[in-house]
């Protein structure tokens, strides 16, 4: 058996070690077939027995996840309902059966590959990820097109999981069953569902493979490296031997982690910080929590429009902001409101291409141009808000007259939920991303007009740097420790501190340890990001003294490049707090 190393992303972390569980997908036909025009009522029939066969299957698959692992996993199948009863969808097979006579074969496939083209225009890695929900739901209507024959589940414990790619039930269904070891994809990204239920099941994970199910049988030995992305296949006894120790410093580093997780949040000298959670669906509330969040500083809201193929109702929002509210009690909860436009097109919203999209129509200028929308999320976020747990946070402000149209539209929902006598927060604290360098440069003005501001260093970064950090000619240049970028930042913290408003960082700037300190060093004391670094940055936060930090990182401001700035901040806090640096790379 050959051996043969494979490259991927690592999506959950840590390491694995065991036998294949190879998994086949299911392919929709690309051949066209016919029915005599005499059959179609039958033909109809057929397929409207094959949707209420999928109803109760989806419906028997939620009762078993929420029996297996909570109701948090099972939330995928409300969604899946929602997607199965949809009009739209409904009326495009029905209308392909109906006016060409296509079996329903054909039409499912016709129908699904229209949604492919729709999601793969689109640029945003999340809403790409969203087409696997329709796929989900498009396969089970297929398989049930014929009465299944009852057949158990397939048996992956104590198998490493190799897969093209994992529907979102099927990634609950085989994940559920306990023992699986890792999984190793083709295809799918970070926020994917399978990549998701990983994180939050601790099982390591590897995705991007490209070619893994066409190298490896079920026959072969893997190892799974989710924390470096990496698979390797039949390794000879001394690369084994190398992982085995690797793994037992990563279970050890894991279990200091957890540790971490539960320890207070401050600095040697007592200066209290407080650590937040970035997520994308409710069911990571749970896993944020276990890492030791105190709160969510960043839901984004978009998923919500990725449960259906039609527009979310407000009772749809409402649903979702109640669950995170109650569930994160009494840790505040930030919702911002939907950031799509521009490269982050939706199914349900005929958004027109634009030459660059990542400076047209997208964030608050859509949710502005789009204000019954908008209305509809806001009343939601108010009605969500009765335990006074609740932030709105709105996304690429650059001017003041836009905060203005948002407290208008603010307030008219408000006056329509007073109206009826619907109960909520009349003091919801308002905020808005500092994410492109119009709004850093106005921020004394800004901070006068909103209760707190959030950072959003991936996109500050990019705006103010001019550089894609996606391509790859150019990437080298995005450096969060650029002078001129740590220069705004701290200006940025300054102009609200002034103002006495709070301020949170929720890019990846917040992730990494020795930015961390740098922004502890600037007076941030809210850091948001992936919960999986959170025990890491606050271990390393612990072990130093603000006083020290505020001295270094003053020092530092006078440095001319990115490298300079880390090689002094790293040689003059080593020196005092050795202890910090411990956390700073991965276990190896």
């Amino acid at each position: 058996m050959e051996f043969t190393r494979l490259r991927g992303i690592g999506v959950s972390p840590g390491i694995a070690m065991g036998e294949v569980f190879l998994t086949a997908p299911v392919i929709f036909s690309q051949r066209k077939e016919y029915f005599p025009p005499h059959r179609v009522e039958e033909e109809v029939g057929r397929l409207r027995a094959a949707v209420e066969r999928t109803r109760e299957e989806i419906g028997r698959l939620k009762t078993e996840i929420e029996a297996r692992i909570g109701e948090e996993h099972a939330f995928i199948f409300e969604a899946h309902l929602l997607i199965l009863d949809d009009p739209t969808l409904r009326a495009s097979l029905e209308r392909l059966l109906r006016e060409e006579n296509v079996r329903s074969e054909s039409a499912l496939a016709e129908v699904h590959d229209g949604y492919r083209r729709v999601f793969e225009a689109i640029a945003d890695e999340y809403f790409k990820q969203r087409q696997s929900d329709v796929t989900d739901v498009l396969v089970k209507i297929y398989k049930n097109l014929a009465v299944p024959e009852a057949a158990p589940p397939p048996d992956s414990r104590g198998k490493i999981l190799v897969a093209r790619d994992l529907l979102p039930s099927e990634a609950a269904l085989l994940l559920s069953q306990g023992g699986v070891l890792a999984i190793a994809l083709d295809m799918g990204g970070q926020t994917s569902h399978a990549a998701i239920l990983a994180r939050s099941l601790d099982i390591p994970t590897v995705v991007g493979l490209r070619d893994a199910t066409v190298k490896v049988t079920g026959r072969d030995w893997l190892i799974v490296d989710g924390t470096d992305g990496e698979v390797i296949i039949n390794p000879p006894p001394a690369v084994r031997k190398e992982f085995q120790g690797k793994q037992a410093k990563y279970e050890a580093y894991r279990r200091e982690l957890r540790k971490v997780a539960k320890w207070r949040s401050e600095t040697l000298d007592g200066v209290r910080f407080i650590p937040m959670a970035n997520i994308e669906l409710p069911e990571e509330i749970g896993h944020a929590l276990s890492y030791g969040a105190e709160g969510i500083g960043l839901f984004r809201s978009e998923f919500i429009y990725l449960q259906s193929t039609t527009l979310p109702s407000e009772e749809d929002h409402l649903a979702v902001y109640r669950r995170l509210a109650e569930e994160v009690y009494p840790h505040p909860v930030y919702i911002r409101t939907i950031d799509i436009g521009g490269e982050k097109a939706l199914p349900q919203l005929r958004i027109e291409q634009e030459p660059n999209p990542a400076l047209g129509l997208r964030a608050i200028r859509f949710s502005l141009k789009n204000r019954e929308l908008f209305r509809t999320q806001l009343r939601a976020i108010l009605r969500a808000s009765v335990k006074r747990n609740v932030r709105i946070l709105f996304p690429m402000i650059t001017e003041v007259e836009e905060i203005g149209e948002v407290k208008a539209i603010l307030r008219e929902a408000q006056g329509d939920l007073e109206s009826q006598g619907v109960p909520f927060d009349p003091a919801v604290p308002l905020g808005v991303m500092i994410e492109v360098p119009a709004a850093a440069a106005i921020a004394d003005i800004l901070a006068r007009e909103v209760d707190y501001f959030s950072i959003g260093t991936n996109d500050l970064i990019q705006y103010y740097l001019a550089v894609d950090r996606s391509n790859d000619y150019v990437s080298y240049l995005y450096k969060p420790l650029h002078p001129s970028i740590l220069r705004l930042i701290r200006f940025v913290i300054a102009a609200a501190q002034a103002e006495g408003k709070d301020v949170a960082i929720c890019g990846e700037m917040a992730a990494d340890p020795l930015s961390a300190m740098v922004l502890l060093g600037f007076g941030l004391r809210t850091f948001s990001m992936n919960p999986i670094f959170i025990p890491r940055v606050k271990k390393a936060l612990r072990a130093i003294e603000m006083k020290t930090v505020r001295r270094v990182v003053n020092q530092a401001m006078s440095l001319r490049t990115a490298q300079e700035v880390e090689e002094y901040l790293i040689e003059k806090l080593l020196v005092k707090h050795p202890e910090a640096f411990l956390m700073l790379g991965r276990p190896s």
